[in-house]
């Protein structure tokens, strides 16, 4: 095991650094950026805390026995050194997760206890304590697991939360079945039951029938890929817990001639269809409901596992945690080896490459009358060449308004697909290079998901970080308006608006573009464009309406003298952290100094205080009254951060356009948080886009749009403006908040402009 020292008086540093930016971010709505901050340059815990979550990270693309083991003594080393960090408590559940993996389970089932007996309240406890519970089950300790989930059901803070219920609904199962055990299955002969071990090196076992799209399946129709057969349940907990590996090991491989059937054996087909569609598992599935498959396997209990060569030959069986993958990943390599003649793949295996991985079809249980009533629905797409593309108005996944004509000028890809569609999947790292090698010459990608969650299709998007716009068509509108019924299909469309190239499973995308984009381009400078994309023009050139949008937005604020005339912001607040499962973490208090061009910040949280400075030109953070320079050249991208911040503060932001000198473009109008505004896009110091959305009838600003750019990472920010009051005559929002996948609230709870401020605060030297 390891050694612990207990919780003293340390001091919690990486909150100290992250609560110093927290005051910051109380003026100019930033705190959704203050972990990366503190990731970057906190002191050593901080850094400690990033090079695990960077292995973590590495383990979740790739598992390696090597990695589990640096992970483990990276995390021993932490608990040890910093018990008083405030991520503390996800490094011990990291750590007793990857000790389990590597079937070191008594180790990790200390490091589990350890955690819950020394910080009862922290976030990851009830993670631990799910995953104590699963490991005793394992072990057949069920009074161990008892004990475990209800401490989680009746925990004070977590007992309502996602993982204590599912630990009720483990509470409410038969013990047996916890372990998978399949006391009785449907259909089954007990005494037919066979070690999943005596299937290695016999051939598998061939299948036909009906998977949940409707669709044949059969064993044989994949001879040529590995196939790893996967009998499960959504009311096994084994199975559920192993789930993220599965996934992990089909993202990875899924294009490298890898398959996975799942076979469930769930009592009904409602709630496995659900937790299909909830958890994104975009494999093959079966609902093994009377036993066919399972008794052909002689399967006894779950999960049960049978890893496939392309030869159809049964190579390794009930493969767990980083095993699975790696078992995986070696087969695919031996089988991806082959001749290319290899005599592997079926005529019925060709028929299905070519009918499912091209394309998915939208509806698949049909009859010959919904056939036949179909068949004015099913246009060819490339019937749409030379034809005007169809407008649509929407509004996208970021609630701003879509419109296909406010694109006129541009080459626009209209891409039809879906997260669960496999062809579309593959053909996504193609798309991404396309954008980003022609994103800045007059191109753009629209993307209508006919995903059936919104979630899941948010969630993919960030983690692949496809930028481009995107609108989740759940009403099928669009879908419909275009006549798409099979997906991938996409629509090439020119600067007139011009459908030039359709294609239902794609075309040689960016060979297409760089022609039309060179076209497009070429074209007179005088043809005409779309006012919304040209942003040569300043404020003096601007629509007409754009001025008279400024000017109301500058008397709503207090009129433009009064704005001029700040010339520092002084604002007490207490902050607050959202998390997605419904936990408010207090940020605690703080008290900023603004000006233009530099702030100071001071902050108390739990007792603990320090500061930030930022003189306009270097960064100075305040430890025990001691002010220390973080060195320029370390934190470049920081400067420029804040430089864009403090252009964002409305009272100075609103002046800066009423001179004129700072392009500002009308990009229309949209609906936020049932506010009618009206959209302005500028650009910041930076050269980053910024988008103002302004009442319409407060002429308040009401929420801003950008994208950060912090440490080499990007992210695209929501802020939002609330509560208006009167300061001097100023108006001034007392409620902000920042939307980046994390939600941060401030609340302003004293403000005062043109306060009388020791400049002696921003000179730390002396």
């Amino acid at each position: 095991m390891f050694s612990r020292n207990k919780i003293g008086s340390q001091k919690k540093e990486n909150r100290n650094f992250r609560s110093v930016l927290i005051c910051v971010f109380a003026s100019l709505v930033l705190i959704g950026f203050c972990v990366n901050l503190a990731g970057a340059y906190s002191v050593k815990p901080a850094d400690a805390y990033k090079e695990i979550k960077a292995i973590y990270k590495g383990l979740r693309e790739q598992h390696k026995p090597e990695d589990l083991e640096q992970l483990i003594e990276k995390s021993r080393d932490f608990v040890a050194a910093h018990p008083a960090y405030n991520r503390v408590d996800e490094v011990y559940y990291l750590l007793g997760n990857a000790l389990v993996q590597l079937e070191r389970v008594d180790e990790g089932i200390k490091v589990f206890e350890e955690l819950i007996e020394d910080h009862p309240n922290a976030r990851y406890v009830q993670n631990c304590l799910l995953e104590l519970g699963l490991v005793y089950d394992q072990l057949g300790e069920h009074d161990k697991a008892d004990n475990a989930y209800q401490k989680l059901v009746n925990h004070p803070k977590y007992g309502q939360r996602s993982q204590a219920k599912r630990a009720k609904q483990i509470l409410e199962q038969d013990r047996t079945e916890r372990t998978g055990e399949l006391s009785k299955p449907p259909g089954a002969n007990p005494a037919l039951g066979m070690n999943p071990s005596e299937w290695i090196g016999k051939p598998a076992l061939d299948f036909q029938v009906t998977d949940l799209k409707g669709e044949a399946l059969s064993l044989e129709q994949y001879r040529g890929q590995v196939v790893l057969l996967d009998f499960w349940a959504t009311w096994c907990p084994p199975c559920i817990a192993e789930i993220p590996n599965v996934k992990k090991t089909y993202e990875t491989y899924k294009d490298q001639k890898f398959q996975i059937v799942g076979i469930s054996l769930d009592r009904s087909r409602e709630p496995l269809e659900a937790y299909i569609e909830k958890e994104n598992l975009t494999w093959l599935h079966y609902w093994d409901n009377i036993g066919k498959v399972s008794n052909l396997y002689k399967v006894q209990a779950i999960p049960s596992t049978f890893l496939i060569d392309g030869e159809g030959v049964i190579r390794k069986t009930n493969l767990r945690g980083y095993r699975l993958e790696t078992a995986v990943a070696e087969l695919v390599k031996e089988n991806l080896a082959k001749p290319t003649d290899t005599p592997t793949e079926t005529p019925e295996s060709d028929s299905r490459l070519q009918s499912i991985p091209a394309t998915k079809i939208l509806k698949q249980e049909t009859t010959p009358e919904k056939e036949e009533s179909q068949k004015p629905l099913r246009t060819d797409p490339s019937e749409w060449v030379g034809k005007p593309a169809p407008d649509f108005q929407v509004t996208d996944l970021n609630g701003e308004a879509l419109s296909l004509k406010d694109y006129r000028g541009q080459i626009v890809l209209l891409d039809f697909w879906a997260t669960w569609c496999g062809p579309c999947i593959a053909e996504m790292p193609k798309v991404k290079k396309t954008y980003e090698t022609y994103k800045d010459q007059k191109f753009q990608i629209i993307g209508i998901s006919l995903d059936r969650s919104e979630e899941l299709l948010a969630a993919y998007i960030e983690k692949e970080g496809l930028v481009w716009v995107h609108y989740w068509d759940d009403s099928r509108d669009v879908r419909n308006l275009y006549k798409v019924w099979g997906i991938p299909t996409a629509f090439l469309i020119d600067g007139e608006g011009i459908i030039r190239k359709a294609s239902l499973g794609g075309f040689d995308v960016e060979t297409a573009v760089a022609e039309l984009v060179e076209k497009n381009l070429a074209r007179p400078a005088d043809t005409p464009a779309s006012p919304a994309f040209d942003s040569s023009e300043g404020a003096q050139n601007m629509e007409p309406n754009v001025r008279e949008i400024i000017d109301a937005a500058i008397a709503a604020h207090g009129g433009l003298q009064r704005l001029q005339a700040v010339k520092n912001i002084v604002i007490e607040s207490h902050s607050f952290e959202h998390f997605p499962d419904g936990d408010v973490q207090d940020e605690g208090r703080s008290k900023a100094y603004f000006y233009p061009d530099k702030f100071r910040s001071d902050w108390d949280v739990d007792g603990d205080r320090g500061g930030l400075i930022f003189d306009g030109n270097s960064l100075f953070r305040l430890t025990d009254g001691e002010a220390k320079p973080v060195p320029s050249q370390e934190v470049v991208s920081y400067l420029i951060f804040f430089k864009d911040s403090l252009f964002r503060e409305p009272i100075w932001l609103l002046p800066a356009l009423a001179k004129g000198d700072i392009p500002v473009q009308y990009i229309g109008a949209e609906e936020v948080k049932g506010i009618s505004t009206s959209v302005l896009r500028v650009t910041q110091p930076s050269g980053k886009k910024l988008k103002i959305f302004i009442s319409k009838e407060t002429h308040y600003i009401v929420q801003f749009s950008y994208e950060v750019g912090i440490g080499g990472g990007a992210e695209n920010v929501t802020a939002f403006f609330e509560d208006y009051r009167d300061v001097d005559g100023v108006k001034v929002a007392h409620h902000r908040a920042t939307k980046n996948g994390e939600y941060r609230q401030i609340l302003v709870t004293d403000i005062e402009l043109n306060a009388e401020v020791d400049e002696a605060l921003f000179r730390p030297a002396e």
